[in-house]
């Protein structure tokens, strides 16, 4: 085993300290880059150095600079796939490490840009990286890094994305591809593929899956559907505790929480020597809400009705507020149907003879159940939230 060098994705022995400008590939950096945390792995997500790179070109892309500098920028850490990323404090003390990776960082814009960076360049890709760096560290740490940032012309995302997707899209910019799951719907993207394969053969598709890496991404995304499974009962649970020092009066004790998103054996989310209260955070879309309208119109039934807990007062907790109340005090849905999947439709069968629509039913029971929006007990981190519980 050779110890003077390091194996790379796609299988080259490379020196970093003796660098063969002809073993620098375009796909071990790419595929190195998504995979390597930024921030020596403090951020509250991962968030790689390819994802900061692709934010780069797509900043240098929105400030108007040449193709040469956008691209610039997406390398600008090339040479971290092979030294790998070391924090600023301690790459200042390392003058033999900055030796090294100025001479691979010039190597790898000599391959693929032709020649080094000018001073003027590198004072233009330097800019770009440390504005974006104030932004990253400020939206990816627990505390507020920097009291002011500076501004920028782009719009970059700084969620967690999964890496086969980012390393993609840092290849797709490269070689001058748009993104086609950023700039496409999914719906689209899908229809394009079908397109392209139509009337191929078998030797065609095989080359096609290999690439595009399906069975990677496929892997991927089984992955993270597993453990997106968890993230309503995430969301529930530390939104409701987020919640409860700005709800809680002086005095007022907990009798009970629930925590856990869906049914835990208990009736209500939070019940205090005060109140008795549910929880919701999803928010709601334009269109397409029936199932979130069904279960807020189940909540607020169940709060209004209740009697083993009078004298409490009752809330519904929630990010959508006005659009709940819209829909409780204009909806012509008829009760059956809004209850239809209800475990309790029958429990409230005489409501059900009574009360004709939603609109109705709320007109007689608005004041039995107070609405509030989360957002304003918050500070608004819960409103970028879409699709749960």
């Amino acid at each position: 085993m050779k110890t003077d060098c390091i194996t790379t994705y796609t299988g080259e022995d490379f020196t970093p300290f003796a660098p063969d400008i002809n073993q620098i590939k375009i796909e071990d950096i790419a595929h190195a880059l998504s995979l390597i945390c930024r921030a020596n792995g403090h951020f509250t997500h991962f968030y790689s150095v390819a994802q900061h790179c692709v934010n780069c070109a797509a900043e240098a892309k929105a400030r108007g600079l040449s193709i040469r500098l956008q691209k610039a920028c997406l390398l600008h850490d090339g040479s971290e796939a092979y030294l790998s990323d070391i924090t600023r404090p301690l790459k200042r003390q390392l003058d033999r490490y900055l030796e090294f990776e100025k001479a691979l960082q010039d190597m790898i814009y000599t391959k693929f840009l032709g020649s080094p960076l000018s001073g003027e360049e590198c004072a233009a890709v330097c800019q770009v990286d440390n504005d974006m760096l104030a932004w990253e560290f400020n939206a990816l740490m627990e505390k507020k890094v920097f009291n002011r940032l500076p501004e920028i012309s782009g719009n970059p995302s700084f969620k967690f994305r999964g890496f086969t997707e980012v390393e993609n899209e840092f290849l797709e910019i490269y070689a001058g591809a748009k993104h086609l799951l950023k700039d496409k719907s999914l719906r689209i993207h899908i229809s394009d593929i079908e397109n392209e394969l139509k009337f191929k053969s078998k030797e065609y598709v095989i080359g096609y899956v290999r690439k595009h890496r399906v069975s990677e991404i496929l892997a991927e995304k089984q992955y993270l559907k597993k453990i997106s499974l968890q993230v309503d009962v995430a969301i529930h649970a530390y939104g409701i505790l987020s919640a409860l020092p700005h709800i809680l009066e002086d005095g007022e004790a907990i009798e009970y929480l629930s925590l856990g998103a869906g049914n835990t054996g208990k009736a209500y989310d939070l019940a205090t020597s005060k109140r008795i209260a549910e929880f919701k955070f999803a928010v709601w879309d334009i269109k397409n809400n029936t199932v979130r309208q069904d279960g807020i119109f189940q909540n607020f039934l169940e709060l209004a009705a209740s009697t083993e807990r009078s004298g409490k007062k009752k809330y519904i907790y929630c990010l959508s507020a006005a659009e709940i109340i819209r829909f409780l005090s204009s909806s012509e849905r008829g009760l059956a149907s809004v209850l239809s999947r209800s475990s309790t439709n029958k429990k409230h069968l005489e409501y059900q003879k009574l009360y004709k629509t939603v609109k109705s039913f709320y007109a007689d029971f608005r004041d039995e159940v107070e609405i509030v929006e989360l957002g304003n007990i918050l500070d608004g981190a819960l409103l970028g939230m879409a699709g749960l519980k």
